[in-house]
C-alpha cells in the first residue's frame, strides 16, 4: 500500500528505542510462526509501517484493522478485502468486544492445525504456534494482548509509547504472543501520512502546525463526511464557509473564547479533532480505498 500523492518533507520522528525494537524484531522472527499486524481502520495506509513490514519479509501475516467502530463502514470492508493476499489473513475488529476474541482464535486455530498436520507427518504430535505482535504506536497492541489473555498484562492507553520492550505471553497451552513495541517510520517523507497519524493522534499534534491538521481534516470532510459534521455541529451549509469561519462558529456555539473574550482557536480545534477520535461526529476513514 503506497500513498499516492508525497512530499518529501522528511519529518525525522525515531527515537532510539525504535531502532532498538527494530533490530529485536528481526532477530526473534525466525521463533513465531506467523506476525499479527495491527493497523488502524481510520487510517490502514498510515498506519502500514513499510519499513518494519520489509523486516518480516515472507512471514504469513494476520493483519488486524482496530478501531472498526471509529471507522467508515463499507472503507472498513475494501480495505480487508485488499489485505488478504497470498496466504495472509485480515480481520476487522473492536477489541473492546469479545467476540473479536472468537474471530481472532478462529484464524489462530487455522494455523495451527496447518502446523499440526505438517508435524504428524514427521511424527511430531505435540505442537504449538507463536505470534508476533507488531504495529505503529496507539493502534491498540496492548488492548488486543489483554483480550486475547483475558486478563490485563499490558497498559492499554490511547496514547503511544506504552509498551516499552519484548516479551512473550502464553495466551492458552498451544498458543504464545511475542509483544512488540510500536515502531514508526525512520521518517516522514510524505506530508499526508504524517498528518493522518497526527489527527488520530498516534503522533503528537505539535509535530505539524494544528491548522495544518484542521484544514487537512475540514477537507476530508467537506469530501465525504459533510451531513455528519452538519449534524454534530448545527451547521447548515458548511461547504460555503472557510476554515476560519467554521473554528468560529463553533467557538461561538460552545463559548470556547479566552480569557479577552475572544474566540479560543487553539482549544476551539483540539476539542473538534478529540471529537473525531473519540466517534462522536461519525464513523469516518480518513484514507479511501
Amino acid at each position: 500500500m503506497e500513498n499516492k500523492e508525497k512530499k518529501n518533507i522528511n519529518i525525522q520522528w525515531f527515537p532510539g528505542h525504535m531502532k532498538k525494537t527494530t533490530n529485536l524484531i528481526a532477530e526473534k522472527l525466525k521463533l513465531v510462526d506467523f506476525v499479527i499486524v495491527l493497523l488502524d481502520s481510520r487510517v490502514p495506509i498510515s498506519s502500514y509501517n513499510p519499513y518494519l513490514v520489509s523486516i518480516l519479509k515472507d512471514k504469513k501475516k494476520l493483519f488486524i484493522l482496530t478501531k472498526k467502530d471509529l471507522a467508515d463502514e463499507n472503507e472498513n470492508l475494501k480495505w480487508s478485502e485488499k489485505l488478504k493476499e497470498g496466504d495472509n489473513y485480515s480481520l476487522l475488529v473492536d477489541l473492546k468486544d469479545q467476540k473479536s476474541l472468537k474471530e481472532i482464535n478462529s484464524i489462530v486455530d487455522k494455523i495451527l492445525l496447518e502446523k499440526k498436520e505438517k508435524a504428524l507427518k514427521r511424527g511430531i504430535k505435540n505442537v504449538s504456534v507463536r505470534a508476533m505482535v507488531v504495529g505503529i504506536p496507539n493502534v491498540g497492541k496492548s488492548t488486543f494482548i489483554n483480550l486475547m489473555a483475558k486478563k490485563s498484562l499490558a497498559i492499554a492507553k490511547n496514547m503511544p509509547g506504552v509498551t516499552k520492550s519484548l516479551r512473550w505471553i502464553k495466551v492458552s497451552q498451544n498458543f504464545e504472543l511475542l509483544d512488540t513495541p510500536g515502531v514508526l517510520l525512520p521518517k516522514f517523507e510524505n506530508e499526508e501520512q504524517a498528518i493522518n497519524l497526527a489527527l488520530i493522534g498516534t503522533i503528537k499534534e505539535d509535530i505539524l502546525p494544528l491548522e495544518s491538521l484542521f484544514i487537512r481534516f475540514i477537507n476530508i470532510i467537506k469530501n465525504n463526511y459533510l451531513s455528519e459534521f452538519e449534524k454534530r455541529y448545527e451547521i447548515d451549509d458548511l461547504n460555503s464557509l472557510t476554515v476560519d469561519e467554521i473554528i468560529n462558529l463553533i467557538a461561538k456555539k460552545r463559548g470556547l473564547l479566552n480569557s479577552g473574550g475572544n474566540i479560543d482557536k487553539e482549544k476551539t480545534i483540539k476539542i473538534i479533532l478529540n471529537e473525531f477520535r473519540n466517534g462522536k461526529i461519525g464513523r469516518i476513514t480518513l484514507e479511501k480505498a
